[in-house]
């Protein structure tokens, strides 16, 4: 099934990921930016906290620090990347069971919660900038191959490294 994305007034396209609150069952929409140069799907601290009610001193304890990977800061900074895992999320009726999400800075300017190639590779999608959306569709196998954490599942995708 495709799904046709209206693209915002400066190109950019905002896909609401599903992300499961901290002791709750029901999902809730979080907006985040896709970033087809981004290699990693990043949240901020704040969306955790204020959005999905996770507690600092949760977020703190399920931190994990990624010295193989890193994060590009505000102002070109780049630093170890820093994950949690979130046991349930679900993007485009693809359900993605414990993924790490990658927190961003709270200084970072940009938009915090970004879509990245970790996630998107998953998906078939193209813009269409001249009728201002982008058409996406869930791919039967990755497009994009990653390094991964071991074991990363989408839905019925299973991927190891």
């Amino acid at each position: 099934m495709i799904n046709e994305i209206k693209l915002s007034k400066h190109g950019r396209a905002y896909i609401s990921l599903h992300m499961k609150p901290y002791g709750k069952e029901r999902l809730t929409a979080v907006e985040y930016k896709l970033d087809t140069g981004a290699d990693l799907t990043t949240v901020s601290k704040e969306t955790l906290s204020a959005v999905l009610g996770y507690t600092k001193e949760w977020i703190a304890e399920h931190t994990v620090q990624d010295m193989t990977r890193t994060v590009s800061r505000a102002g070109g900074k780049a630093e170890p990347a820093c994950y949690v895992v979130i046991p349930t999320s679900n993007i485009l009726g693809r359900e993605l069971s414990n993924w790490p999400f990658y927190i961003r800075a709270e200084e970072d300017n940009d938009f915090p919660n970004l879509l990245g190639i970790n996630i998107l590779s998953y998906f078939n999608f193209s813009f269409s900038y001249d009728k201002g959306f982008l058409n996406i569709e869930p791919a039967v196998a990755p497009v994009i191959k990653l390094p991964m954490l071991v074991s990363q599942e989408i839905g019925e995708l299973k991927r190891t490294i």
